[in-house]
């Protein structure tokens, strides 16, 4: 069939909002039973609401009950959600956040029901020796405001039905706890703790206490809790996992790179010999998310996951020797991997993702002295309904290390506009409108695995740019530091650099850039067009604007949203609201709502409790009253992103409508 020419951003695609939605299920982590070596995961349904569900890999059915969600608001991003020990799954309901057991095919409540208590549990481990005691984070809820919820350890008696606190402090308004392990016989207990004002990979520590078991009870207390690894506001240590009863393995930023360290009775130190100047773990803001497990019972041996050009890379590390070797596999690239966890010896089981193809839980056995990997696809998330996209329409990421404001570095990803059914544009000379995403965080990353919805515009004739502006994370403490007390000025400034830089400009038209991020995204996005210290709010650099649940008033946010990042905003802008009040001021969009005149999308969950509501209604109110051009969606029943397909398939259409008003039919019609 020949190919056609149309106007870039007007081609026509069978990459439908449809066709993403109506099937979308996603992968949130994969975990193994250490008794049994049965392997589950959990899948999120669009269809089902947005539903959490736990799949047995042998059965391939659910665990608990249809109407069941395994899902948890600890820390309210959640994550650890659910574990399995000797044929048991142990799981937090999302509809009551209790904690149900299920074994072959029963199902029951371990945790009391107390109307006059609210209990969020998650991260749970089963002690080796007393199976029915759970550790777990307890999130107490009761008083329900940010500055009142309290963080606490505690012990989940699965036989007696209760629950008795572990670790605890008067300041639990404050703390946080995570990743609480057993080591191998028991009898001792490994943490993380961290405290306001620091995030987890800022100022993250790891402890170690005895465990002892009282047989008159049937308790466990702890003694001789003494800090192994971190720092606070300086050294940022996750991920403690058992090597042996001696050995504790887990990741420390200490020399700037998130590399694997060790602690015995005797020492702490790096387990490489030499520093790898990449990280070994993404930032903690789900639970459980281990970017490392043990090949062998000894723990002589470790599977890493580091991230190099933004892209995940496979390592064996051996533990002894303090040396590491890359491992890949052409048949499978992946660009993301998570949940990394040991099935048996040389055996374990992650999610996976690749560039050209859908996410899937993996396994994966090494062989011989140099670990050849075999891989195997457990699982897709790759719709059994729709119909087959055509062959070759995927656009593939490039990553690139930009030189900007001299010899500054900014990384960015770039997809170019991509359909065998078109040679290119009927309009002679013409460059493709771009699409600039901005990740959320803003201590995140933008990765380069298939997103149907980048390849929903791309296929239309849209060039992509994700920019992984300063303070993203993967790329080293020093380039998170970068955003500390420069939020909405160095990461507006980065996007702006990046889409002027030769390599992009040369690429896409410039005068048709359309900014578009969500939460710490939709922030710069806001930003980006409205802020009197940015440089686009005066240029009118971007064309068009997409802000999807984003902070427009500072002080409102840091009032208002969760506990897990009520101070999060102090090191960002470089003070408290008290100690540097214009700053606070100066970075609120909604203060200079005046100077939106770029188009602007604004779309907003009602039940979002991180960047309420009233986030958005500010900055759409401001627009309105100086005669700006802006349209907004509100979705009920939606939170802190898209759950449910018909939002998904909403938002998607809402987005693409409006770059076409805004920016591509204009230019058509001239």
């Amino acid at each position: 069939m020949a190919q056609k020419y149309a106007p870039y951003g007007l081609w026509e695609s069978p990459i439908t909002a449809d066709a993403i939605a109506q099937d979308s299920v996603s992968l949130s982590t994969i975990f193994v039973d250490p008794v049994t070596k049965d392997i589950y995961y959990i899948e999120q349904r669009a269809s089902e609401a947005g539903r959490c569900v736990v799949v047995s890999n042998k059965t391939q059915k659910e665990v608990f009950d249809k109407d069941f969600n395994a899902r948890t608001r600890v820390h309210e991003y959640g994550g650890g959600a659910a574990i399995s020990y000797n044929g048991t799954v142990y799981s937090s309901n999302f509809a009551d956040f209790r904690v149900y057991a299920a074994k072959d095919g029963k199902i029951k409540p371990i945790t009391p029901e107390d109307p006059n208590k609210i209990y969020r549990y998650a991260d749970f481990c089963v002690h080796p020796v007393h199976t029915d005691l759970l550790v777990a984070i307890l999130e107490d809820h009761t008083d329900d405001t940010p500055r009142t919820v309290r963080n606490s350890l505690c012990i989940i008696n699965s036989t007696a039905v209760t629950v008795t606190s572990l670790v605890s402090t008067e300041d639990a308004q404050s703390e946080f706890y995570a990743a609480p392990r057993f080591s191998p016989s028991g009898d001792k207990l490994a943490w993380q703790f961290w405290k306001h004002p620091d995030m987890p990979w800022e100022g993250g520590q790891i402890y170690v206490a005895d465990v002892h078991y009282n047989s008159n009870t049937h308790k466990l207390s702890l003694s001789n809790a003494k800090l192994v690894a971190g720092e606070a506001n300086n050294i940022g240590a996750c991920y403690p996992l058992w090597a042996s009863n001696d050995k504790l393995l887990f990741t420390s930023d200490e020399s700037k790179f998130a590399n694997l360290w060790e602690y015995t009775q005797t020492c702490t130190k790096p387990v490489l010999s030499s520093v790898v100047q990449q990280d070994f773990c993404m930032p903690c803001w789900t639970l459980g998310n281990y970017s490392f497990a043990f090949l062998d019972e000894n723990g002589t041996k470790a599977i890493c996951v580091a991230w190099r050009d933004g892209r995940s890379v496979l390592y064996v590390v051996d533990v002894a020797a303090g040396s590491y070797l890359e491992i890949k596999d052409e048949s499978f690239d992946f660009v993301v991997v998570n949940n990394v966890c040991r099935l048996s010896d040389y055996t374990f089981v992650f999610t996976g993702w690749q560039s050209n193809a859908p996410g899937a839980a993996m396994l994966c056995t090494l062989t011989g002295p140099s670990f050849v990997p075999n891989f195997r696809v457990l699982s897709s998330t790759a719709s059994t309904s729709a119909v087959p996209f055509p062959e070759g329409i995927i656009s593939l990421p490039t990553p690139l290390e930009l030189k900007v404001a001299g010899d500054k570095i900014v990384y960015a990803v770039y997809y170019a506009p991509n359909n065998p059914a078109y040679a290119g544009s009927s309009i002679p000379n013409e460059k493709p409108p771009c699409v600039l995403g901005v990740h959320g965080g803003p201590t995140g990353l933008e990765t380069q695995n298939l997103n149907w919805q980048k390849q929903y515009f791309t296929s239309r004739g849209y060039a992509w740019l994700d920019v992984n502006y300063s303070g993203s994370s993967c790329y080293g403490r020093a380039y998170v530091e970068r955003l500390q007390g420069n939020w909405g000025i160095t990461d507006v400034s980065d996007c702006i650099d990046a889409v002027q830089s030769p390599q992009i400009s040369s690429l896409v038209d410039t005068k048709r850039t359309a900014i578009r991020g969500g939460s710490a995204g939709g922030y710069t996005t806001l930003a980006a067009i409205s802020l009197d210290s940015s440089p686009a709010s005066k240029t009118k650099f971007f064309a068009s604007a997409t802000n999807s649940f984003g902070i427009s008033n500072m002080e409102l946010f840091a009032n208002d949203t969760h506990k897990f990042e009520l101070m999060y905003v102090i090191k960002l802008l470089g003070g408290t609201k008290d100690k540097i009040p214009k700053v606070w001021h100066d970075r609120s969009p909604e203060y200079f709502s005046a100077n939106i005149k770029t188009p602007l999308l604004v779309l907003q969950g009602n039940d979002d409790a991180i960047v309420p509501p009233a986030q958005s209604w500010t900055i759409i109110d401001g627009v309105l009253k100086s005669k700006g051009h802006v349209e907004a969606h509100f979705f009920d029943g939606e939170q802190h992103g898209w759950r449910t397909s018909e939002t998904i398939k909403k938002a998607i259409e809402f987005e693409r409508e409006w770059y076409e008003k805004s920016m591509v039919r204009s230019t058509v019609a001239t």
